[in-house]
């Protein structure tokens, strides 16, 4: 089945949005896996708190969530973009819905995890 990666940007400033969504979007994320849908999900950091720039993680790193990515298992590219536009992150005003992406991406055959099956 193909792969597909979504980035998700978050509007600027919206970390109180995102913390109050969480719950419900962190559990469709479990069914999501329980599923076989999801391979990898993940929030992204803004430059300001990110390793890269910060020179090792901080604490307050929550606080830096600009957004989210995630590989999903998917018959189709529809079937990926209705799991993101059903994400409670979409319909609660979380992500830039502008900014969003969703593309196939190739499996790695050796790679359980995300090997295209």
């Amino acid at each position: 089945m193909p792969l597909f990666i979504c980035h998700c940007p978050d509007y600027p400033n919206n970390l109180e949005t995102r913390l109050a969504n969480r719950p419900d979007h962190l559990a469709a994320s479990v069914k999501d896996k329980e599923a076989g849908n999801s391979v990898f999900g993940r929030a992204f950091l803004s430059n300001e708190v990110s390793t890269h720039t910060a020179g090792s993680p901080h604490a307050d790193q929550p606080k830096g969530m600009a957004g989210s990515v995630m590989i999903y298992r998917y018959p189709t590219l529809e079937d990926a973009w209705a799991r993101i536009k059903a994400d409670k992150y979409w319909t609660g005003g979380v992500w830039d819905k502008e900014k969003v992406t969703v593309e196939e991406i190739i499996g790695n055959p050796i790679d359980e995890t995300i090997k295209v099956q």
